[in-house]
């Protein structure tokens, strides 16, 4: 169990920002438009879910 936790926690995954959802999550602010911050999590989170979802399927 220890190896698949190291072996999970090393896989890399892509996840395609714009240069301003980039910057928006390194802490730049952006008064007007606050919905980049959350797109760019947004997308970061759905790419975590589809790799979890198909790292579990070949388990299966």
């Amino acid at each position: 169990m220890t190896h698949e936790v190291r072996e999970s926690q090393e896989k890399k995954i892509s996840v395609e920002l714009t240069l301003n959802e980039a910057l928006a999550l390194t802490g730049t602010r952006f008064p007007q438009n606050h919905q980049l911050e959350v797109d760019a999590m947004h997308k970061i989170k759905k790419q975590l879910e589809e790799q979890i979802i198909d790292a579990r399927r070949n388990l299966q």
